[in-house]
């Protein structure tokens, strides 16, 4: 596999990332003329009439980007549905940047969308119709283009194979490969997310798209799946935060390619930050090799020391076919982390950095200010509920919900929906229609949705369908029995990226044993259970560990704490209950994440459930949570 860097001579031509796609071209507002970023067209779901799709930008350049602007013009398609961006035009189309995604740092990317019917055609993958990522007029095929402004190259099929391979190639320093091994993961193991249970958290691509698959794994409920790779150095990537230098990893990652591929080498590599220097093979070092199957899980596991001046950036697993797809689970990497633990997981330098988040919900409709000092990951309280979203039906208020994801894409935070289908806060006129029409109304709710905010995280896709609950007596009207399944099906089809929670109250204390029945009658549609957690109040740690752990126990899936709060003014007795039970939340391995269910005096569902008052003065048990988890 060539991997070249060419000469930082500014007269040497010099090949930059185009689109994995035929192209799109982005004008970047301020940068001059030899800059370039890599821009990627990509279509994230289609049916028969139509699709949603999306561009990315990221900034390859070597300097910050402060306003941006996309052209592209169809054949056929048209788009009936736009988000993240200033759109103009009908064919051709542009988009430019808005408030919050127009500045973007050396490395980062940002991603608008939208939605657009076929017209009888195919989901097209248009051509550039005007500057190409670099200020030029320039139209760019799929082929790299080339520039006089010097820059790195990533490794490329492209690349001439003439070029010798450097001296200072790395070897592999250790490697094995095995379906039961015997491998057992370090104790101090620190990758975040190895297991794909948070949603791509770390996970990402060299090039090719990934996605977050339940359909093979080798434990939990999901694993990272590549396709669309037209190169061997296509590969998935894992962040872990910097390395420190001169020590010692022990990295590890189970791969399995897709059905009948055949057989096939894959390898994980360690790749350090482009630098100066002329030569490629300096920032990458071999780990490990293996030959992965089709039809059991393999391992890739070696050592890897970081030394240098160049920091580190991540790891990636290829494969030498240039066109396979696999899954990847289970990433492991043990060893000394650094002293500032900053996988990319971390949601902001402000709020917990921890193996797990604490997040919380919008304020009276709003994101208040002071919410990232606290919080990284946010739930919106009413805002996203059907009934908000879609009062009269097919006139979407789509205004409050755009300002949480605004927001937290501006501060790098999760966000759950809440909720598709539930019994309460769904739109009147939904108990009016006949069963078809009600099935197509819910399939279209949950389309759009996904469609206007494909990055979502988490989903509470069913809420509170326990029996004397608040079960959706709509949609049993439209699929019948088995109705549960039917709308996680159509979440799965629609944000096959997120993480589909089945969502319930009273289910650690009184219905315990009939959610359980209901969590497992539904199998593998759902990726994870939320555990509302307004009940506990007086609940001792072991009474509320006991029933996690039977929970989990029972139903195999991931947990989390959706809606925790403990409602009563007496300080002290909010204190004691915080105490008993947040540390079973945060101690318990199969519990993936807590949102606290409002934290301002007077703005919560439950009377005395606030944490601060309206000017920040916290409760003693906030001072607690700040002092023990949310600041540690």
């Amino acid at each position: 596999m060539q991997k070249i860097k060419y000469s930082a001579n500014p007269l040497a031509q010099v090949f930059k990332r185009t689109c994995s796609l035929v192209g799109v071209g982005a004008t970047l507002a301020v940068l001059s003329h030899s800059a370039f970023a890599a821009c990627t067209y990509t279509i994230d779901n289609e049916w028969p009439d139509g699709f949603v799709a999306k561009i990315t930008i990221k900034n390859d350049t070597g300097a910050p980007i402060n306003g941006w602007n996309v052209n592209w013009q169809y054949s056929t398609n048209r788009l009936n549905g736009t988000w993240n961006a200033n759109f103009s035009g009908s064919n051709p189309y542009s988009a430019s940047n808005i408030s919050w995604n127009g500045s973007i740092a050396v490395g980062q990317s940002v991603s608008f969308g939208f939605q657009g019917t076929k017209n009888g055609g195919a989901a097209e993958r248009p051509a550039v119709n005007g500057a190409a990522c670099g200020g030029t007029t320039t139209p760019v095929s799929s082929a790299p283009r080339s520039s006089a402004a010097p820059s790195s190259v990533p490794r490329s099929s492209v690349a001439p194979s003439s070029v010798p391979r450097s001296s200072s190639q790395p070897i592999v320093v250790s490697s094995r490969s095995s379906s039961s091994s015997g491998y057992n993961v370090p104790a101090n193991n620190f990758a975040q997310n190895g297991g794909v249970e948070n949603g791509l958290t770390n996970w990402s691509t060299t090039a090719g798209t990934v996605a977050r698959s339940t359909q093979d794994r080798r434990s939990g409920s999901a694993s990272a799946l590549i396709t669309g790779r037209t190169g061997s150095w296509n590969g998935l990537t894992f962040s872990t935060g910097s390395l420190v230098n001169g020590s010692q990893y022990d990295v590890a990652v189970w791969v399995k390619l897709a059905p009948g591929t055949p057989d096939s080498v894959v390898q994980l590599t360690a790749k350090r930050q482009e630098d100066s220097d002329t030569s490629t093979y300096n920032e990458y070092t071999q780990v490990a090799t293996a030959t992965a199957s089709s039809t059991e899980w393999r391992l890739l596991q070696g050592y890897y020391t970081q030394s240098g001046s160049t920091a580190f950036q991540h790891f990636i697993i290829e494969a030498t076919d240039a066109t396979i797809s696999y899954y990847a689970d289970d990433f492991s990497i043990g060893g000394q982390a650094p002293a500032s633990s900053s996988s990319s997981s971390q949601a902001s330098s402000s709020a917990p950095a921890a193996k797990k988040f604490i997040g919380n919900i919008t304020t009276s409709g709003a994101v208040r200010s002071d919410f990232n000092r606290y919080w990284n990951q946010i739930t919106g309280e009413n805002e996203g509920k059907w009934g908000s979203v879609e009062g009269t039906r097919d006139v979407y208020n789509w205004a409050p919900v755009d300002r949480i994801y605004a927001y937290a894409r501006a501060n790098n935070i999760p966000v759950k929906a809440h909720t598709f289908v539930w019994g309460a806060q769904s739109p009147s006129w939904i108990n009016n229609l006949s069963a078809t029409e009600t099935a197509a109304e819910i399939e279209e709710w949950i389309r759009d949705y996904c469609a206007r905010y494909p990055d979502t995280a988490m989903i509470d896709v069913v809420n509170e369908a326990v029996v004397g609950h608040q079960p959706a007596a709509y949609a049993q009207k439209a699929f019948g029995n088995n109705w549960i399944q039917r709308v996680f099906q159509l979440a799965r089809q629609y944000c096959p990226n997120s993480i589909l929670i089945l969502n319930d109250y009273n289910n650690i204390r009184w219905q315990h044993n009939e959610f359980i029945a209901l969590a497992k009658a539904q199998g593998n549609y759902i990726d994870a259970v939320g555990l509302q957690a307004h009940e506990l109040k007086g609940l001792t740690a072991a009474q509320v560990k006991t029933a996690i752990d039977n929970i989990w126990n029972q139903v195999g899936k991931p947990i989390y704490i959706s809606e925790y709060d403990i409602g009563d003014t007496n300080d002290q007795v909010q204190l004691q209950n915080f105490q008993a039970h947040f540390p079973v939340f945060w101690d318990h391995p199969h519990v993936k994440g807590i949102t606290i269910w409002g934290y301002v005096n007077g703005r919560t569902w439950i009377e005395g459930s606030g944490l601060m008052s309206d000017n920040g003065t916290p409760r003693p048990a906030m001072t607690w949570l700040l002092n023990n988890y949310i600041n540690k």
